[in-house]
């Protein structure tokens, strides 16, 4: 790589501009996360109406396009909601006040399996265990063979006489009990009055947002500014489409759910079914965990009503079967088997936004990390967060394949191009692997990321890697491809002169390119250290019909446009192809190279291809 005066200053402070953007990144994370728990009092009710906002809005969308007035619509859905939601507390409060004044009249049986646990321990391996710690602890403390005696205890002090204003145990039992009582009202009434608070403060702001929600989002279009208006229209659009679906799908099927475990324990003889299936399906919200904290209260009740083991067995197969049909039939078939977010991330944002808001964390995570996953696709600077994130990150094979040749795995990296070359052809093993990890390659060599002997090591192993290929398709296992449109193969050679700019990268891409060309297309490549001067003298000897110059990024353009203007100025008629090969999904300006004289300017081995095939074809 050349090296110019300065270069170390440059690299300086260009590492030290990343270091500080980093950080500044970092501390705006941590003042994020303080805000939203510093907020949650404000956060956690806006987020659970946007939650519902997500839910309900489908529905007012149907009966408006039936002809409803919106403010009805919104009326309609809101008290339906809302009012269901009322009435199945009011039924789970009675429920559990029930169980509650249910479960003293099964203490005897509750007592009994306390007791059979426990005995568990007297039998067998543990109790040997037990009786062996015994011998172990006896052994280890002093006795008189030591010539140590144990100190005799101290005589009881005398029992103090009792003072005359004491008050007797029972009258001290009912105070302590009407404080307990006291205090446990307290906490009863203060849950309520928040929970009812919280109710209040959500019910308003779902109307407001489903009344005004053309309006905010033209205002969140504001706020983030016209030059990010299809980036933000884009990522509310497809939030809002993807949370309005999984809610409305997962709330289908919980209810399915619901329903069928409460059937299934009508018919194994456990009581209070409406409790323990809304129970399960308000549960299913929460990933993972939920469905067992249902499944373990079920179990821990049955355990205590019943005398045998068959229902409690029952009950655990029953779940055990119909949590396995829901995961495996039910949501596959009504909106797929996940919402866009890899398992480990979502338990991660699970634990996150607990440790965050608590419960109402808990059951938020699922559609405040799809939003924030989805904003972050759209967001070039964040797309990171995406591929961490997301359940099925894009495959890039170029990339596998210069880590096994970054870690001397060789055969692997043979392997992957040998199975690319059998199930999609050469010509795309070489445009979508060999060639973007060539490109790869002069990157991180050109960054300083790759040192010298790295770098022609990598060269190295992928010539070897391509040349084996090059073989395989000569062998006859896979046909070599024909251009598109090529018409048959006229009889005169048409002389192609590639010349590589930097070396050992650009002459491997030219060697591609000429391993795709047809009669009577010949290429020769060369790569030696030039002068522009003896390289001139040298095409006007030769007088090939194209100039193929692969100019691979960084810092190839330059030099590019140089010989260009030079090829032109001395040769008018020459027609000369530039090949700008670089990574995946890069995009490059043509038209500085189109002004200094280059014919054609293709950045891939086919559009490289097609060219030269129809210039072959003649006029």
């Amino acid at each position: 790589m050349q090296r110019y005066p300065g270069f170390p200053k440059f690299k300086a402070m260009d590492t030290l501009n990343r270091t500080l953007s980093h950080f500044l990144k970092f501390a705006g994370a941590l003042l994020t996360i303080a805000a939203l728990y510093l907020g949650r009092e404000i956060l956690v009710p806006l987020a659970l109406a946007c939650l519902f906002t997500f839910l309900l809005n489908p529905l007012v969308k149907r009966l408006c396009r039936w002809g409803v007035p919106r403010v009805v619509s919104l009326g309609v859905v809101t008290v339906a909601c809302f009012s269901t939601l009322a009435l199945v507390a009011w039924l789970l409060g009675g429920e559990l006040a029930n169980l509650a004044d249910d479960l003293p009249n099964h203490r005897f049986n509750i007592q009994r399996r306390i007791e059979s646990v426990q005995k568990i321990g007297e039998t067998g391996i543990i109790k040997r265990l037990r009786q062996f710690v015994g011998d172990v602890s006896q052994t280890s403390t002093p006795s008189d063979s030591d010539g140590v005696r144990p100190s005799a205890p101290p005589p009881p002090a005398p029992a103090p006489a009792p003072a005359p204003s004491a008050p007797s145990a029972p009258s001290a039992s009912r105070q302590d009990g009407q404080t307990m009582l006291a205090k446990a009202l307290n906490v009863v009434v203060s849950t309520l009055t928040d929970a009812l608070g919280m109710a209040a403060v959500v019910i308003l702001f779902v109307v407001f947002m489903l009344l005004r929600l053309d309006d905010i989002s033209q205002r969140v279009v504001r706020l983030v500014g016209y030059s990010r208006l299809t980036l933000t229209t884009k990522a509310i659009d497809e939030s809002g489409d993807r949370v309005s679906r999984y809610l409305l799908m997962q709330g289908t099927v919980n209810a399915i759910y619901g329903l069928v475990l409460g059937i299934g324990l009508t018919l194994i003889g456990i009581p209070y079914v409406l409790l323990w299936g809304v129970l399960a399906a308000i549960s299913r919200f929460i990933p993972y965990v939920g469905p067992w904290i249902v499944t373990v209260l079920l179990v821990a009740l049955s355990l205590a009503i019943f005398d045998g083991w068959s229902q409690p067995l029952l009950v655990i197969a029953f779940v055990a079967t119909l949590e396995l049909l829901t995961n495996m039939l039910l949501e596959p078939m009504l909106y797929g088997h996940s919402v866009g977010l890899s398992d480990f991330a979502l338990l991660l944002a699970v634990a996150f936004w607990t440790w965050l808001w608590g419960g109402v964390g808990l059951v938020l995570a699922t559609p405040l990390t799809v939003c924030i996953v989805v904003y972050c696709k759209h967001a070039p600077s964040l797309e990171w967060v995406g591929i961490v994130m997301g359940d099925n990150p894009t495959q890039e094979p170029h990339l596998s394949y210069y880590q096994h040749h970054l870690a001397g795995n060789e055969d692997a990296a043979q392997t992957l191009l040998e199975s690319s070359m059998q199930s999609d052809g050469l010509d795309t093993t070489l445009e979508e692997i060999a060639l973007p990890a060539l490109a790869l390659t002069r990157h991180e060599e050109v960054l300083g990321k790759l040192d010298e002997g790295e770098a022609l090591r990598l060269y190295q192993s992928m010539r070897a890697a391509v040349i084996m290929l090059k073989e395989e398709a000569e062998g006859g296992a896979v046909p070599l491809p024909q251009a598109e449109g090529a018409r048959e193969p006229v009889q005169r050679v048409l002389h192609v002169y590639g010349r590589a700019l930097h070396g050992e990268p650009d002459a491997q891409a030219l060697e591609m390119l000429a391993l795709l060309l047809r009669a009577p297309l010949e290429m020769e490549v060369c790569s030696e250290p030039r002068l522009v001067g003896e390289l001139m003298h040298e095409i006007e000897e030769k007088k090939p019909a194209v100039v193929c110059i692969s100019a691979m990024p960084l810092r190839a353009q330059f030099n590019a446009k140089t010989l260009c203007r030079r090829l032109r100025s001395k040769m008018p008629e020459l027609k000369i192809l530039v090949c700008r090969w670089g990574l995946p999904g890069q995009e490059h300006d043509d038209k500085p190279l189109r002004e200094a004289g280059a014919t054609w300017v293709v950045a891939t081995l086919k559009d490289a291809r097609d060219v030269l095939a129809r210039l072959s074809e003649g006029p």
